[in-house]
């Protein structure tokens, strides 16, 4: 399954107005940013949620090989679960350098963790969800 050019984030305006009006949840390996859908960008008639990945030289490794794997897992743990975030919310992973250290699985758990958070406090509601992991 191929991750397609319209459920990535590309614009770096959507990038700032995620990092000025989303909301930012620290998960260790990586960091979560989100946010719900903006009336200005039509995101709620999307039918889906939005990723970016940034795993920079300076966060991640100097090594490329490390980078690409960062954004090749997130993206997949991304695909597999598509109900972690609602539908028009665009969401940022800012892996970092401890992320080589930790399994997928690990890396899963913590994403579904921080999911569940980022929604539940940005959707005003007391709890989400808990999400089971696929086997």
């Amino acid at each position: 399954m191929r991750f397609s050019a319209s459920t990535r984030l590309r614009r770096q305006a959507d990038f700032v107005r995620l990092k000025t009006e989303g909301s930012r949840y620290d998960c260790g390996s990586f960091v979560l940013n989100a946010a719900p859908p903006s009336a200005e960008d039509g995101a709620e008639t999307r039918g889906f949620a939005r990723l970016g990945v940034i795993a920079s030289k300076k966060m991640v490794s100097r090594r490329a090989v490390v980078r690409n794997r960062a954004k090749r897992v997130f993206r997949q743990i991304f695909r597999t679960h598509p109900e972690a975030f609602p539908a028009g919310w665009d969401v940022i992973v800012i892996a970092r350098g401890t992320f080589s250290r930790q399994t997928v699985k690990e890396l899963t758990a913590k994403y579904l963790e921080g999911a569940r958070r980022l929604v539940a406090r940005l959707s005003g509601k007391a709890a989400a969800p808990r999400f089971k992991e696929k086997p």
